[in-house]
């Protein structure tokens, strides 16, 4: 079975040598919360938490969320992207 967002959460956990009860404090959610999560029967934890998450454990979204390490693309380059707007997103003058 694929790695889940409660699986990465559960890793970072013990990694950061935390109890299951330390992070719940932390976040300031119920123990059994943080359970159902880790153990998939919560597969969305919101946006809100998953933030707040990410600060406690000191680790990325989008290794929470996907699995990946590094981001799509390196911050600086999303700057340098041209943005031509579609036909639907121009606003008569």
């Amino acid at each position: 079975m694929p790695e889940q967002v409660g699986d990465r959460i559960r890793k970072a956990r013990r990694r950061c040598g935390l109890s299951g009860a330390e992070l719940s404090r932390r976040l300031n959610i119920d123990r059994q919360h943080l359970y159902a999560i880790e153990h998939g029967k919560i597969k969305d934890p919101g946006v809100l938490l998953v933030a707040k998450i990410t600060e406690v454990l000191d680790v990325s979204a989008d290794y929470l969320l996907s699995g990946r390490l590094e981001p799509r693309r390196p911050y600086a380059e999303l700057d340098e992207i041209e943005y031509e707007p579609a036909e639907a997103d121009l606003v008569p003058a």
